[in-house]
């Protein structure tokens, strides 16, 4: 490659294989999280340092600019997360004589939150569907909840249930998540009557029906036409033949 080629490949090069690695912790943007190292509680004599993506942002015996919070054992608290918090972090603790304690890193993930989902209902003749609205929230799961009874394996956005399995005291839910953030629809009765059927009306009545009515009513308006050709044909022949019975005995 040539020379001027060589940071884009460098770049490349880290940028996928940062987004290869597996998250060991999610977080959702906005929110507060503890990363843990897992010790019990540390005395002043060790020295604890954390680092993200290999700089430094909290060293007992260095001073960090901004310097992070950490609880009372030394986890790293992050507050009010963004996406640029995505990485790894690592820790790394001696005791007074320099031996190494421990050396953990994780590697966590900022996500947006998911929107609260808005749950509408359809009513047809016979079923009634429900539609999980989960806004601009992407790569979610959906998990439907019947009088606050998980569903099994009803996981897409919609959901069609028989209008002879609706009962009055019934209330749905849908429930989207992903993997840092998790909201719930307000339930809902999915109450069918007449007028919030899909079927349309005419003039107040079923527009099947007065289909039905209106061409009952063009046939027989088509054979009352027919009738009425057929007539006036037969008097046209009939005065036909008696002008010729006339002129027969006229001569």
């Amino acid at each position: 490659f040539p020379y001027g080629d060589k940071p884009r490949m460098v770049l490349l090069s880290i940028f996928f294989s940062n987004s290869a690695e597996e998250c060991t912790m999610y977080a959702a943007v906005g929110k507060n999280k503890v990363i843990d190292h897992g010790l019990e509680l540390l005395g002043q004599s060790f020295h604890l340092r954390w680092t993200h993506d290999s700089k430094i942002v909290y060293d007992t015996r260095k001073n960090t600019e901004p310097k992070p919070q950490t609880t009372p054992n030394g986890s790293l608290l992050l507050t009010n997360l963004q996406l640029n918090n995505t990485g790894s972090y690592q820790v790394t603790i001696y005791d007074n004589m320099g031996k190494l304690v421990l050396d953990k890193t994780t590697r966590l993930c900022v996500l947006l939150p998911v929107f609260k989902p808005r749950l509408t209902h359809t009513c047809t003749d016979a079923s009634v569907s429900l539609r999980c609205d989960v806004g601009n929230s992407v790569d979610v799961n959906v998990v439907w909840s019947h009088n606050r009874q998980t569903l099994p394996g009803s996981t897409d956005k919609t959901l069609t249930i028989t209008k002879a399995m609706l009962k009055p005291v019934d209330r749905y839910v849908c429930t989207v998540s992903n993997k840092a953030s998790e909201e719930k629809s307000d339930d809902v009765n999915p109450e069918c009557t007449e007028d919030s059927s899909s079927t349309v009306l005419l003039f107040g009545m079923k527009l099947w029906l007065m289909v039905v009515i209106l061409a009952g009513g063009g046939g027989l308006l088509l054979i009352l036409i027919v009738i009425t050709l057929v007539c006036v044909c037969q008097s046209r022949r009939r005065r036909a033949s008696r002008i010729k019975v006339t002129q027969w005995f006229t001569l």
